[in-house]
């Protein structure tokens, strides 16, 4: 199958160079250059590609609400951790620095202790994130990767989901790998043989174990994880993404896998069109990652939905404070249709999944914000 090709014209010569120089791509490679090039990737565009306005929204375009559950969440972090001073907050993938505006604006969820002692670091890779963080959030500290081990917490909220994946099918009983070609005119998939990392993970996960099934294989989870190790030595992290365990992701459900093109609030299947001008993303294999952060020394103390995440973290509190007048204001009402979307069973509550690690306790802490809401 081939694609048309239009997008950031000098990324597609430095795409068709490398093809040209050693053959064919692994889709991964394709997917680091189309998104994560310094200087033409689809993320140095910085937050002009995000919210309303570009091409997918994030859980923080929503309102407040989700910074606030997250604030709740990490001040029984703190307690857990037995209140260190200071108490870090280190967010990977912080994008326009949106999260962290609202987790510090939450002040009545941090409580004034811990709003006194939180040092909140925002890392990204994008220059031109950095940038919006420095303007929505001045005082926090912004770097490009993670700053020495401490204590706290690890925030990586869809992160995981962009990260370079490599593309696998069962043809005729063989797992083979779907890379990127060039013909002379245009890029198009080529079939690769998969290396031993791409074969292991395949065999045991059950990715593509069946004729004709399509998957992703994430080999970077690894190297995110050991990123946190670098950002905190005692505490949590805490991903929020969309994805799945394993014998859930690989089923007959998602034969043809779960890459997916984003670009002006539309998903698509053009994976080489619009090359660093769309946006490309894939479930998140949560087995793997839990075996990623084990491999570092984490523990995994729970996992929940987003919509039962959310709820126990207090979401839906400010439907009880409101007043008549506070019910009809504008803004109280976006808030609560963003609260809404957010906590929906048919969309992003159960779409989207909570996953919390721990490391450096003797034994793993009970949180009440993992507790299910409904089974009260």
């Amino acid at each position: 199958m081939t694609f048309p090709g239009p997008g950031h014209l000098a990324l597609i010569d430095r795409i068709r160079e490398e093809i040209r120089a050693a053959g064919p791509l692994t889709f991964a490679r394709f997917m680091e250059l189309a998104l994560h090039h310094p200087r033409y990737g689809y993320y140095a565009a910085g937050p002009r590609r995000l919210g309303e306005c570009g091409d997918f929204i994030t859980a923080s375009d929503l309102g407040p609400a989700f910074g606030r559950a997250v604030a709740r969440q990490i001040a029984e972090f703190d307690r857990r951790c037995g209140e260190p001073d200071p108490f870090d907050i280190v967010e990977i993938g912080a994008g326009r620095g949106s999260l962290a505006r609202d987790i510090l604006g939450a002040s009545e969820c941090l409580g004034d202790g811990l709003r006194r002692r939180v040092r909140y670091t925002a890392v990204d890779a994008s220059k031109g994130m950095r940038r919006a963080i420095a303007e929505t959030v001045p005082a926090i500290r912004i770097v490009d990767e993670p700053p020495g081990a401490t204590t706290g917490c690890v925030l990586a909220v869809e992160l995981f989901d962009a990260l370079p994946i490599h593309r696998i099918a069962r043809r005729d009983g063989r797992l083979v790998e779907i890379g990127v070609g060039w013909d002379g005119a245009r890029l198009h998939d080529a079939l690769l043989e998969p290396n031993r990392e791409v074969r292991a993970w395949a065999k045991r996960y059950g990715a593509a174990a069946e004729e004709g099934f399509e998957a992703e294989v994430c080999l970077g989870l690894r190297e995110q994880v050991s990123r946190w190790d670098r950002g905190i030595e005692r505490g949590f992290a805490i991903v929020l993404d969309y994805g799945d365990t394993a014998d859930r992701l690989y089923t007959a459900a998602r034969k043809r896998g779960t890459l997916l093109a984003y670009h002006a609030q539309r998903a698509g299947e053009e994976y080489l069109a619009r090359i660093g001008e769309q946006d490309l993303t894939a479930h998140v294999n949560f087995s793997a990652l839990t075996d990623a952060a084990e491999a570092a020394g984490w523990s995994l103390a729970g996992h929940t939905t987003q919509d039962r995440f959310l709820i126990a973290n207090g979401i839906l509190e400010s439907f009880e404070q409101m007043d008549d007048a506070a019910y009809r204001d504008p803004r109280r009402i976006r808030e609560r249709m963003g609260i809404k979307q957010l906590i929906q069973s048919t969309g992003m509550g159960r779409m989207f999944q909570a996953w919390v690690f721990c490391k450096g306790f003797d034994t793993v802490p009970p949180l009440d914000g993992l507790s299910d809401p409904f089974a009260r």
